[in-house]
């Protein structure tokens, strides 16, 4: 989007930012946030903010790619300070928002690419109905992904009411977050190869394979998002099991106090203590 006056950055930056932010904390189940209508007001800080930075980096310092990983930093520092998400909440969110994003984008691009005809960055951003068309197709469908998850209250995963889960959750769900944040900057720089740096592209073989990679990424990306599903729903159902077996054991000790059985009792007391201790 190089050689864009503010305006039309704004106009054309603005939904993709709103989109980030409600794809990103609709993705670790924060739907209550948007219940507060101050709330709003923050979100809405943080999209000008990221606006302004992201037209620094793109527009006046002209950075490439490197962009991306700034604005990434730059979301992930706002939505700690001004919406107030704890900071592996805000990381959480900002990479499955940047990674469902481009999970619709760069399929949208590449095949609209292809079929249209696009062979440079500036035939691309020279002609005015065809940018349009690809801009918009993208952020409908990025819309609709983001309608689809309020209506029916979709969540990668759920830290809107976190439950005492395992270290080994957290260093899993760490690994599969950077591995999703890679894939996905490395499909990013794969598109702009393809649609962009039209000139180190010399042959069809190239290309294919080009393409061949940036889908294998994209499904990767998929199958990743998926497995940090399961990967909570486990130790979760973990997490519920050990709660059951505490309540039982105190359902137990309070009958042997009932019963006067002290003896028993204590014994019962020192077990579940171990118990809970070896968590």
């Amino acid at each position: 989007m190089q050689g864009m006056s503010f305006l039309k950055f704004l106009l054309v930056s603005f939904p993709e930012h709103l989109l980030f932010i409600f794809l990103g904390s609709f993705a670790i189940g924060k739907y209550s946030f948007f219940k507060i209508r101050s709330n709003y007001y923050r979100v809405l800080a943080v999209s000008f903010l990221m606006i302004g930075l992201s037209y620094l980096f793109k527009e006046k310092l002209g950075l490439g790619a490197e962009s991306t990983l700034l604005i990434l930093f730059s979301y992930i520092i706002l939505i700690i300070f001004v919406m107030k998400f704890k900071f592996y909440e805000s990381i959480a969110a900002s990479i499955f928002a940047f990674s469902l994003l481009l999970l619709v984008e760069i399929p949208v691009t590449v095949v609209m690419g292809s079929v249209l005809g696009v062979e440079s960055n500036k035939a691309f951003m020279e002609n005015f109905t065809l940018y349009f068309m690809i801009f918009f197709v993208t952020r409908l469908l990025q819309s609709l992904l983001v309608v689809l998850f309020y209506r029916f209250k979709f969540k990668v995963i759920n830290m809107e009411y976190p439950n005492n889960m395992a270290n080994e959750y957290y260093i899993q769900l760490f690994v599969y977050l950077i591995s999703i944040c890679t894939l996905g900057f490395l499909a990013f720089l794969m598109t702009r190869m393809l649609l962009i740096d039209t000139n180190t592209m010399v042959s069809t073989q190239n290309i294919y394979l080009l393409r061949l990679n940036i889908y294998i990424a994209v499904f990767v990306t998929i199958i990743l998002t998926l497995a940090v599903k399961s990967v909570y729903a486990f130790y979760k159902n973990k997490n519920t099991l050990n709660n059951n077996e505490v309540i039982q054991s105190l359902e137990y000790i309070q009958g042997l106090l009932n019963e006067q059985n002290y003896e028993e009792a204590n014994e019962a007391l020192g077990t579940l203590k171990k118990h809970i201790t070896e968590q």
